[in-house]
């Protein structure tokens, strides 16, 4: 046999020997790879509408009389200032729009020891005088039940406002009175004229529809492609020595 026969043989051989001890394994491979997210971005379009608006109004004042008033020189529980009661109702009887209530007080309010508290008494209503407006060596049973009454209303009725007399003291009190039908007003002071006067003010609004337009900003969605990565196998074939590297 030829010398070239004999290595071609050998060559042949060694090819097969390798083929047959080598074996397959799966790899770790990394990949990238892209998916579609979304994400908001906003622009600006016009728009026109209807909506309900005050078309026109009228403001005006009008002055509040009591509908009771009364004096006792009973001071009523919790207040301050001293030579007794002086309590006011009024009773608001009103179909405007919007009410405001001004109370204008006594310029003595600065100099004199005492206190102005305004309560709504729309669900309790008014407080009826002191069955014995002066004092008593003792109270009768009727007595007792208007004080326990007062305190009763003082004590749960919705405070509006009030005023603590001496330097600094405020020369009004004034509220909201777009839901109050009646309220009253306590001044526990000697002087008679501390409320000087109560003054509604009232607005009536006319409302109508009126077409309004303006810009907004509308969202909206945008595709992106977002690069990931992610590890798959990919299987390939090593000498069986590789496959096992531990052993």
């Amino acid at each position: 046999m030829k010398k070239s026969g004999i290595l071609f043989l050998v060559v042949t051989v060694i090819l097969l020997m390798l083929a047959t001890s080598c074996v397959t394994r799966q790899v770790p491979v990394v990949e990238t790879y892209y998916e579609t997210e979304y994400k908001t971005e906003y622009r600006t379009e016009p728009y026109t509408e209807t909506v309900n608006t005050v078309i026109s109004s009228k403001q005006g004042t009008s002055y509040l009389n009591p509908a009771i008033k009364w004096y006792t020189d009973l001071l009523v529980s919790g207040f301050e200032g001293q030579g007794g009661t002086h309590y006011y109702d009024y009773v608001i009887e009103s179909a405007h729009s919007k009410n405001q209530v001004q109370i204008n007080l006594s310029q003595n309010t600065q100099s004199e020891n005492g206190v102005v508290k305004v309560y709504d008494l729309s669900r309790t209503g008014p407080i009826p005088p002191r069955p014995t407006p002066y004092k008593q060596f003792f109270y009768t049973p009727s007595e007792i039940t208007w004080i326990e009454n007062l305190n009763s209303v003082v004590d749960t009725a919705p405070l509006l406002g009030q005023a603590v007399f001496g330097p600094g003291a405020p020369a009004q009190i004034i509220f909201d009175a777009n839901a109050i039908t009646e309220f009253g007003i306590f001044a526990t002071t000697w002087d008679a004229y501390s409320i000087r006067s109560v003054k509604l003010i009232w607005t009536d609004e006319v409302t109508g529809q009126k077409t309004v337009t303006g810009e907004r900003q509308v969202p909206y969605q945008v595709p992106v492609q977002v690069e990931k990565q992610r590890t798959v196998y990919k299987t390939e074939k090593v000498p069986f020595w590789y496959a096992n590297p531990g052993k």
